[in-house]
Order: structure tokens, then C-alpha cells, then sequence
């Protein structure tokens, strides 16, 4: 195709962005003028729009590799999997496995672990530290001492520890409704100790081709023991460690196997690698995890207190127009149980009406208190479904007693006055 042509699809794209069919035709184009990488933004458009046809799927992931985005190439073959295409997905998969064999430990970090600091801090390019800390965190205060005592002190007096023989090391589960920060906290927890952050997702280690999951798990901690010393983050714990009782396959089985075998680090060192992971199920995660040198270390994060929704509600509005300062006290004392999500949501709510309210009357409304305040009205806490949950099972399956520091929550007055007996 011409450049004439493709600059006259350019042209109908950028006056038509949602036309995905014109789009896909300015991507092939592009593709077959050589032109990947351009193209290759245009797909990505489409996959994310989920408007890329099956049968180019396997095309744009081999594209995506041999321009080395990894990340895309992956993204290719998860929906060409998802779209039921068989001829090929093998062989792009080995290509992907391949291309991550050859990788450094920082660049296969930064496909199969998200957000590592800033990458490229030292001379062979390994992962800088995290620029998170707590003061980042609003509130949670408890929580955060906690966590500094049990992660962040051992890294920075380790004779202290070494004096009274205590220990270090061993994980640390976060647990709590979603929304609430645990993710944060652990971003948190390596900028306090000055350590890169290392955030594995499930869907960086879960595949439905057998033995997949077991490798790109292993191949996780590879990639943080070499970069370490790091934080390691495994979010979403349930889902990689569900309790083996519960399963009826084996394949399931086989992945808490093989996590078991890497805190225990059988074969390996971990030596300066910190192991976070979170979970809002802690009830479903194999018991085997909590043992003692594995996850022994059991937090939970509730609901931001009232000042931490204060500090969450002042950085969400603080970049809004409004006329003089919006009491983020009085709509905090207002959002009894809400999560930091949940604040998020009452602010775009507010922000909807007055785009509303601008498209009416043609001026720029500001953001004021009321308008939150109604928001709020309208927002139901999503934390209150895991709390019902949570306080089924600390009344009626917490013979370990090792969440009573959330049944003393579930008694607190903040939380009977939005559970009642009997709801």
C-alpha cells in the first residue's frame, strides 16, 4: 500500500478512534509496510477493545515478539487461548518461553513482575528501589508499626535481632477486604527498607497448558533471586496456594507444591529475599502456607480509619476545581467502613453530576462538601460483603484463633452500628 494510502487511513483513524474496522485496516497496512511497531500500537488498541479478530491474534503476538514486547506477545496468546484458537498457540508459547529464557534477571522481572522501582539503577540495569514508603500510606497506623517490626527492623538493625538470636525472615500475608491497600502496604514495606518491589500478578503465573503454571512460577522467584536483595509480592494468594483439600484436580495441587518448595527454597537461596503476599480470602489458602519460616506472619488490614479516609478523600480531590477547601473531615465521618476504592468512587460520582451539570448549563461547576456528601449517599461500602463474610467464619470455623484481630474489629461500634445482629 501506498504512503499516500496509509496516510489517508492515518488520517480517518484520527478522525474516527472508535472505527475498530478502519483502525484494523491502517494496522495491517502498517504491518505489511513494515512498518511493526506503529502497527503494533493500533493492535493493542484493538486488543484491549477486544476487537482483534481470532484469526489475527497469533499474527500480532509473533509481531509483538519480534519487536520484543514480551508483554503484548503474551497478552496475544492469552486471548487466542481464551477465543479457542489451537493451531499455533503452542509454538508462539515456546517462542514466548524462549525470548524469557534469554532475558537478564531485571529485564524477565519486568514482564513477569510489575513495577519494580525504577528500573536501570545499576550498572547491569538491575531494578532500582522502590520510592514508596509509609508515609505514602494514610492512617493505619497499628498496622503499619506492625509491619515495620516485623519486615523492615530485622534489614535495618540486624544486630539487634542477632543480640536476642531472634530470627529473620519468613512471609508475611496481608489479608482484608479488596480495595483497602494491601498492595500499597507492600509497595510501602520495600521503600521503607530501601529494596526493589516486585509485584507478581495470578494471571503472570497461571496457564491452562499443564506444567506452565508450575514453571512461570518458579521462574518468578528465579528472577527475584536474581535481582534480590528485593520484596517479592504474590497477590491474590488464594488463587495460587488454594487450600489442597478443597481441589478435586491435581494440577492445582501441584502449584501449592511448588510454592511450598520455594519459600523452603529446596534447592535454592533465599537469602535477602522478602516475601509479601495478599489475600481477601485468607479462609481458602492451604494451610500448609502458614506454617512457621512460610507465611507466618498473618496481618490484617481493615477498612481506612476515619483519618486515613480523611488523607485518601484530600489527595483524590485535590487536583479538582472547586471554591475554598472541601471539608474531606465531614465526608470521612461520613463513609463509616468505605475503602480506599470506595472513596475513589464517591469522588467520580460527584465529579459525574457536575460534568452534568456542565453540559447543562454550559459553565464550570465546582466541586464543594454537599456534593460529596451526596455522593456518599449513593455509594454502598463494598467492604461490607466481606465483612458478613468474615464474621460467618470467625463465629462459626476460627478454632485456631488466628483471625481474632478481626473479630475484635467485628466488635468495634463502627462496625455493629453497619452489621446488626442477625443482618
Amino acid at each position: 500500500m501506498s504512503e499516500e494510502r496509509i496516510e489517508s487511513l492515518r488520517r480517518a483513524v484520527e478522525a474516527s478512534p472508535d472505527d475498530t474496522m478502519l483502525r484494523l485496516i491502517l494496522a495491517e497496512a502498517l504491518l505489511a509496510a513494515d512498518l511493526g511497531e506503529q502497527s503494533l500500537l493500533h493492535f493493542e488498541v484493538l486488543l484491549q477493545a477486544r476487537a482483534l479478530p481470532a484469526e489475527s491474534l497469533l499474527q500480532v503476538g509473533g509481531a509483538a515478539l519480534e519487536a520484543d514486547r514480551l508483554d503484548l506477545a503474551r497478552a496475544c496468546l492469552e486471548a487466542a487461548r481464551q477465543a479457542g484458537v489451537v493451531e499455533g498457540v503452542a509454538a508462539l508459547q515456546r517462542r514466548v518461553e524462549d525470548r524469557l529464557a534469554e532475558r537478564s534477571g531485571a529485564d524477565r522481572l519486568r514482564v513477569l513482575a510489575d513495577g519494580a522501582g525504577d528500573p536501570g539503577g545499576g550498572p547491569d540495569g538491575d531494578a532500582g528501589p522502590e520510592s514508596t514508603t509509609f508515609a505514602d500510606v494514610g492512617g493505619m497506623t497499628e498496622v503499619k508499626k506492625l509491619i515495620h517490626r516485623m519486615v523492615v527492623l530485622p534489614r535495618s538493625r540486624p544486630e539487634l535481632f542477632a543480640r536476642y538470636g531472634r530470627r529473620a525472615g519468613g512471609g508475611v500475608l496481608l489479608y482484608g477486604p479488596p480495595g483497602c491497600g494491601k498492595t500499597l502496604l507492600a509497595r510501602a514495606t520495600a521503600g521503607e527498607c530501601g529494596l526493589p518491589f516486585l509485584n507478581v500478578r495470578i494471571e503472570d503465573v497461571i496457564d491452562p497448558y499443564q506444567g506452565v503454571s508450575e514453571r512461570n512460577l518458579h521462574q518468578a522467584f528465579e528472577t527475584a533471586r536474581a535481582v534480590g536483595p528485593c520484596v517479592l509480592f504474590l497477590d491474590e494468594l488464594d488463587g495460587l496456594a488454594y487450600a489442597r483439600h478443597k481441589h478435586r484436580g491435581s494440577e492445582a495441587r501441584r502449584l501449592v507444591d511448588v510454592l511450598l518448595q520455594e519459600l523452603d527454597a529446596i534447592g535454592s537461596d533465599n537469602t535477602g529475599l522478602t516475601v509479601m503476599a495478599a489475600t481477601n480470602a485468607p479462609w481458602d489458602v492451604d494451610e500448609a502456607m502458614l506454617r512457621p519460616g512460610r507465611f507466618d506472619r498473618v496481618v490484617f488490614v481493615p477498612p481506612p480509619d476515619e483519618p486515613a479516609r480523611t488523607d485518601i478523600l484530600r489527595v483524590h480531590t485535590a487536583e479538582l476545581p472547586s471554591q475554598g477547601t472541601v471539608d474531606t473531615g465531614a465526608v470521612a465521618a461520613r463513609t463509616s467502613l468505605f475503602s480506599g476504592a470506595d472513596l475513589r468512587a464517591v469522588v467520580e460520582r460527584a465529579v459525574d453530576e457536575l460534568i452534568e451539570e456542565s453540559l447543562r448549563t454550559g459553565g464550570e461547576p465546582p466541586l464543594d462538601t454537599p456534593g460529596l456528601l451526596a455522593a456518599a449517599e449513593r455509594v454502598r461500602p463494598s467492604t461490607l460483603e466481606w465483612l458478613q463474610r468474615a464474621k460467618a467464619y470467625v463465629e462459626f470455623a476460627n478454632q485456631s484463633e488466628r483471625y481474632e484481630d478481626v473479630a475484635a474489629y467485628l466488635r468495634t461500634r463502627e462496625v455493629r452500628r453497619r452489621l446488626p445482629k442477625g443482618e
